[in-house]
């Protein structure tokens, strides 16, 4: 008889302490959508709200300009670096940058410079035909574009992208002096020679510090090369020499 009774036992037993476990789970445990639904938030909860944000989020928080400055500062510092010739320093706070603006028109163009330097020149074509894309009426971009492909020995490819920009600025001596390099590398050396004119109407006696680039060897040795070159000199010596400013690789980005 005693036998008998312990599976009756062990079956009472079981039924009491499943409802202690019931009646003690609270009801955020038993219904997890209620406690979100009253706003109630437990230590330790997973909520899950923040992943589909609404369509209007509404005002930006207060600490979204202090997060923009922030990647000003970094940019600007990455400036200064580049400057300072550090230019991993620079490329990783220009990196940050993008990580957070991938279309900050100045990053791009300074990572782009920084690919240049560093003699990447395909990575650097890419960036540049990015920041082309992303602003269309950019001269500075077409021509930074058309150095790097004039660097991978793309002459014709080069000369588009410095027309563009001529058309975007066409009172800039840099890139009717980098449409002549252009056209000088293809044999074009009548167009060379007009765009070099043009970039001496422009430049002024700084036409004197770019000559002996080795874009222009294809016209070096034409007499309206060397008259203007001649202009030039004339030109120098009639002006005080404070007032020149050299400069001395005018054809970098």
């Amino acid at each position: 008889m005693e036998k008998s009774l312990v599976p009756l036992i062990v079956s009472l037993s079981l039924i009491v302490l499943l409802t202690a476990v019931i009646i003690n789970t609270t009801p955020e445990m038993r219904h997890p959508a209620a406690a979100t639904d009253a706003g109630t938030k437990k230590p330790g909860a997973i909520h899950l709200s923040n992943i589909h944000p609404p369509a209007d989020p509404g005002p930006k928080p207060r600490n979204y300009l202090m997060d923009k400055k922030a990647l000003l500062n970094m940019l600007l510092q990455a400036c200064s670096e580049l400057d300072n010739g550090k230019i991993d320093e620079a490329e990783d706070k220009v990196q940050t940058v993008l990580v957070f603006q991938p279309e900050n028109s100045e990053a791009l163009s300074l990572l782009g410079k920084i690919y240049y330097l560093q003699h990447k020149y395909k990575k650097a074509e890419m960036i540049f035909r990015k920041q082309v894309k992303l602003n269309k009426k950019s001269a500075s971009a077409y021509n930074n574009l058309g150095q790097v492909l004039l660097k991978q020995e793309k002459c014709s490819q080069a000369a588009v992208q410095f027309r563009l920009a001529q058309e975007l600025d066409p009172e800039s001596g840099l890139i009717a002096l980098n449409l002549s390099g252009a056209y000088s590398r293809q044999g074009k050396k009548r167009e060379s020679l007009v765009s070099f004119k043009r970039a001496f109407e422009l430049l002024g006696t700084r036409i004197i510090t770019v000559a002996n680039h080795a874009d222009l060897d294809h016209i070096r040795h034409e007499k309206e090369f060397r008259e203007i070159l001649a202009k030039a000199y004339q030109e120098l010596s009639a002006t005080p020499k404070k007032d020149v400013q050299p400069q001395t690789s005018p054809k970098q980005p």
